[in-house]
């Protein structure tokens, strides 16, 4: 437990407090800015909080920078440390008197802090325990309707996972949730493969079809592995198919080597055509006809000469593509001459047979790896889609079991709290969602006690250490209502921690309540801090 603040900025420089509740105490005048709130905020602060730091900049802006001394007390053993607002992130270890011996990070000591509270949940710092629950003015956990909002726009999803890991009911939960994200990144693992050709994604129907094809190729396969066994494969059978085949595509081949050749052969002709000497002939044609056109026909002969000669340099290209045609057919039919000529020559039945299954076996393989891939994604979507809904149905049913927890005693501490049957508050947490209200009561008093209420509800049922709840929360509160809060808190072995005024209020008992317990008393006369910077000088 927190055992004592030292700071020499103080009026009062030592504060010490004890087990149970432990009260900040106004005036009757219910003044203001006296230090009733900071002095709660310095608690926090010692507790490992920085909202001192960030929310009351204004100490530190007229006081400078300061430390606050401070001890705690587990068992037997006594525990001291400072810290600065100059270094707040650090924390000092210090012997007795206060002699700095190491420093260490301010999330060291909060760790030190949850060791010694015994309040070591998986996944949950000592601050988002207490700090939820350290209700103090310029905090952001002061929403009655939301008694479980660690600050304003946290969402209420994670605010409920603060609450079950609180209760430590989070280790089941964290495993559906393991298990979904392991799921969900191997189905984007194979999507983004499929998107990017890795793997081949296929549909239902293909899957299907893959199936049957299959289940023909483990047929043929079976019949493969029996023939080897026996050695009495027939040959002819088994290699007929693709002589035929090969047969056909020769056949195709050929036709188009004489087609190319046939083109060849009258490309060539055009080439070698050479001029006819006509001279000789028209003069044994004039001995016989004397008025022949001797001239007419030598210039229609020179006519032919020059067209030949400009065609002659497209035949011969032409002529080089058709070789470079029956180049290529010729090859390939060479290479099905080759591969039918090793079909018809293979003597050796079993060796050929294997070769056949290794060939059979690969292509069921194929099919086999493209099915598998769908019968994996099919797999992973029916393992989430069940992961999910197992995920759904236990978290409901803890959260069922806390929410009755929490009613059940809440129900019980607004008996002591009202007298007149008053409706006690109800959490209802349903998914992501939870409320928190009593029905038919919308007053603003009631909401306050109800937020009183769970937090001493938690404070029993969980291993939270401590609460703190300022002014703003109590002076709503009837005064009936409040003295019936007084005396629960007075009940409680753990530290509690409160700011009131106007005491001389309240009936005897509960008067007498307060004064016992005042850690601190604090007047417009006597505040806080040795300066006052917001009075009027």
């Amino acid at each position: 437990m927190l055992k004592q603040i030292t700071c020499d900025k103080f009026v009062e420089q030592r504060v010490v407090f004890h087990k149970g509740l432990n009260v900040v105490a106004g005036d009757e005048i219910a003044s203001n800015s006296i230090g009733k709130s900071t002095m709660l905020m310095i608690i926090d602060f010692v507790f490992g909080g920085d909202d001192y730091i960030k929310k009351n900049h204004d100490a530190v802006e007229n006081l400078g920078h300061h430390d606050f001394k401070f001890s705690f007390i587990f068992g037997k053993d006594e525990y001291f440390f400072y810290r600065t607002t100059a270094e707040y992130k650090f924390v000092t270890i210090c012997d007795k008197n206060f002699t700095a011996q190491d420093t260490i990070k301010v999330e060291e000591y909060t760790k030190f802090l949850q060791e010694k509270y015994g309040c070591q949940i998986e996944e949950l710092s000592f601050r988002n325990i207490v700090g939820r629950y350290f209700r103090i003015y310029g905090k952001e956990n002061l929403n009655e309707r939301k008694p479980i909002q660690y600050f304003e726009k946290e969402r209420q999803r994670d605010s409920i996972v603060a609450l079950v890991k609180l209760f430590n009911k989070y280790k089941e939960i964290a495993g559906f949730e393991k298990q979904i994200t392991e799921l969900t990144e191997g189905k984007n693992v194979l999507a983004a493969a499929a998107k990017k050709d890795f793997v081949p994604n296929i549909g239902k129907s293909v899957f299907g079809q893959n199936e049957k094809k299959i289940e023909a190729l483990n047929v043929e396969l079976t019949k493969l592995k029996e023939s080897i066994v026996s050695a009495a494969i027939d040959i002819e059978a088994l290699v007929s198919k693709d002589i035929l085949d090969l047969k056909k595509r020769k056949s195709s081949l050929v036709t188009q080597k004489n087609v190319f050749e046939s083109r060849l052969k009258r490309t060539l002709i055009n080439i070698e055509n050479k001029n006819i000497n006509a001279v000789s002939e028209l003069e044994q044609l004039i001995e016989y006809f004397p008025d022949f056109n001797v001239e007419r026909v030598k210039m229609v002969d020179n006519f032919h000469a020059s067209i030949t000669s400009i065609l002659k340099e497209e035949l011969r290209n032409t002529a080089k593509e058709i070789n470079m045609q029956l180049s290529i057919l010729n090859n390939e039919i060479a290479d099905i001459d080759k591969l039918m000529g090793e079909k018809l020559s293979i003597k050796n039945a079993p060796k050929y047979t294997i070769e056949k299954v290794v060939e059979v076996a690969s292509q069921i393989k194929q099919l086999a790896d493209e099915n598998g891939f769908y019968t994996r994604k099919k797999n992973i979507d029916g393992s989430l889609k069940t992961a999910k809904e197992d995920l759904d149905t236990y978290k409901e049913a803890i959260l069922a079991e806390i929410c009755s927890q929490i009613n059940i005693r809440m129900s019980n501490l607004n008996k002591l709290i009202y007298s007149d049957n008053k409706r006690s508050p109800t959490l209802t947490i349903q998914g992501d969602r939870y409320t928190f209200n009593t029905f038919g009561d919308t007053g603003t008093g009631t909401a306050f006690a109800n937020l009183i209420t769970f937090d001493l509800t938690l404070l029993e049922l969980t291993c939270l250490p401590a609460v703190v709840h300022d002014l703003p929360l109590l002076k709503n509160i009837e005064n009936l209502a409040l003295e019936n809060i007084v005396e629960i808190y007075d009940k409680s072995d753990k530290q509690i921690f409160i700011a009131i005024d106007k005491v001389n209020s309240y009936k005897k008992e509960t008067e007498q309540i307060i004064s016992e317990r005042k850690v601190l008393q604090l007047t417009k006369d006597k505040i806080l801090f040795i300066k006052n910077w917001k009075k009027d000088v």
